[in-house]
């Protein structure tokens, strides 16, 4: 016997219209040129989507066309990731810290029609179309195109040079959204390639909708009405965590900070601007973003009472990290771990109340509890191991926010029996708390055992002269490889690499200390704010950094 549910479609036009009718008051902020704060209300929001959507309809996009944004966080891209999938095309916000390789390769592949950009990147984005042999329409999120002509510069035909405010001047403000498949493509991400070529993942509809419902539930992010978010994640990122979406189906305020033009990443000072600012309750951001802020106050107190809770994801936060928020400021630190892969979020750390202090504390420090629409496993060797909290092996994911497969990509690799395989090595508790040890290329086997990057880089990060510390493996004709660390102490820091390895005693078994130590002024990161170890494999391959060994019987 079937149901007698009526089968409405769960499309990204319903949540922008909920918003504009049931949150009206409720703001998105972001920024334009250095840091400027433009605020909008979701009703706004609403009306300038309805009018971009007309815009681009008469620039010839159609359902199941991609729409490329090439821009910071400006309140014109939450424009656009709305009106964009609600007429039935697909939106693709470009990473503007990629190649131009990238991303000349990803306006080709998905024959973009339309490319919306920040007037700051319009240098950029004429090279890179430059190349194309069908330009795009180009709008540029501005009053007026500056400039002695709105053709497209080299060989490229096609398209044209527009103002999005000349594009929106007299359009209406509502828009016939068309009843789509909710399995259809609503936006595209690209993963970060930290481990491989970039692949493509294209949400649907139904998946934004069920990864927005769930950010919104007491047990993951708890956005609701009233709250003010501050986000330090770009569109481009996995759609910001997907947090605009979430914002708008609950009427929470958000805030898109982008960093000041020309810096990949926020500032301690910068973050610490925007709290005493807009003085959000929640924030969402990176650890290294934390670390900044962190080393900021330590030498510019300021109150952070207004700060409920922090959602942390990219990559495991630090115990000292963590308790240094905790004890110092009485922010709490939330982790979320995902992938683009997964929406991306597919855990959240809040603690079961039911176990015993010493098991809550582990579960918050870990990477978190599975949500009933995230299915998890751990395989190693083709074996399900059981889920005891020790057993490691590498994570497999399946859910319906979760890919089946990358976009124009048949390859299956990354894809088994219906599971998604990760690339991380992992533990899962009887409570199904999730517990990361390591990616799979990280991991470091040394004579046999196994030696996780993240637990030395935590262990030696509890040093308070320490600022930031990677740590990745090299060869070593005994045991295969050890580990050997980068160091960026803290300004008016001094430490030996001896002290620092002395130091790691009651943390670090004898054994997995690293043996190899470099002191450097900076650690690569990639546009997302990981540790590039690719780029810091390749440059001690080079010989790029003065390395000191120690040895447990050694005085150096």
């Amino acid at each position: 016997m079937f149901g007698t549910m009526l089968e409405t479609p769960l499309l990204v036009s319903r949540i922008l219209d909920h918003a504009a009718e049931r949150h009206s008051g409720s703001t998105v902020t972001g920024f334009v040129g250095d840091m400027v704060p433009r605020t909008s209300r979701f009703d706004v929001i609403a009306a300038r989507a309805a009018a971009t959507a007309h815009a681009l309809t008469d620039l010839g996009v159609s359902e199941g066309d991609v729409v490329a944004v090439l821009s910071g966080s400006r309140p014109e891209v939450i424009e656009s990731m709305f009106a964009i999938p609600s007429m039935g095309a697909a939106v693709l916000s470009l990473n503007v810290f990629r190649s131009r390789s990238f991303l000349l390769a990803a306006l080709r592949d998905n024959d973009v029609s339309v490319l919306l950009v920040d007037p700051e990147l319009l240098p950029r984005a004429l090279d890179v179309i430059g190349d194309l042999e069908h330009a795009p329409h180009v709008v540029v999120f501005d009053d007026e195109v500056h400039g002695d002509t709105t053709a497209l510069p080299g060989d490229a035909q096609g398209g044209q040079l527009h103002a999005l405010e000349a594009l929106l001047d007299g359009r209406p403000t509502t828009f016939p959204w068309p009843a789509v498949d909710e399995r259809t493509a609503a936006a595209l991400a690209y993963t970060s390639g930290t481990t491989g070529l970039s692949k493509a993942v294209a949400f649907t509809h139904r998946s934004i909708w069920l990864h927005s419902m769930q950010m919104c539930m007491a047990e993951s992010a708890a956005l609701r009405s009233g709250d003010s978010v501050l986000t330090t994640v770009p569109m481009h990122h996995v759609l910001s965590w997907g947090l605009p979406y979430a914002a708008f189906m609950t009427g929470a305020s958000i805030i898109t900070a982008r960093p000041r033009p020309g810096q990949a990443m926020h500032s301690g000072r910068e973050l610490a601007e925007l709290l005493a600012t807009f003085r959000p309750n929640k924030v969402a951001t990176t650890p290294a973003s934390l670390q900044r802020l962190l080393r900021h106050l330590e030498n510019h107190p300021q109150p952070l009472g207004h700060l409920g809770e922090v959602l942390v994801g990219g990559s495991p936060v630090p115990e000292a990290l963590f308790d240094a928020f905790v004890t110092r400021h009485g922010v709490t630190i939330m982790q979320a771990y995902g992938l683009t892969e997964s929406s991306p979020i597919a855990t959240f750390a809040r603690a079961d109340p039911h176990s015993s202090a010493t098991h809550r504390r582990a579960q918050i420090l870990g990477q978190g509890r599975f949500p009933a629409g995230v299915d998890a496993r751990i395989v190693e060797s083709g074996r399900v191991l059981p889920n005891d909290g020790w057993s490691v092996g590498e994570l497999q994911l399946r859910g319906p926010w979760v890919t089946a497969r990358y976009l124009g990509d048949d390859s299956t690799d990354r894809f088994v029996d219906g599971w998604l395989r990760t690339g991380d090595m992992a533990t899962i508790s009887p409570r199904g708390y999730l517990d990361v040890v390591d990616r799979v290329d990280d991991i470091i086997a040394s004579g046999g055992e196994l030696i996780s990057s993240v637990e030395l880089e935590h262990a030696v990060l509890r040093d308070d002269r320490v600022a930031d510390a990677a740590v990745i493996g090299v060869p070593d004709e005994r045991w295969g490889n050890r580990p050997m660390v980068l160091v960026h102490l803290k300004p008016g820091a001094t430490a030996t690499a001896r002290a620092l390895w002395d130091s790691l005693e009651g943390h670090v078994d004898l054994w997995k200390r690293p043996d190899h130590w470099a002191f450097v002024d900076d650690i690569p990161r990639t546009s997302v704010g990981k540790y590039d170890k690719r780029a810091i494999r390749s440059l001690h391959a080079e010989g790029a950094y003065r390395v000191t060994t120690i040895s447990p019987g050694s005085a150096t």
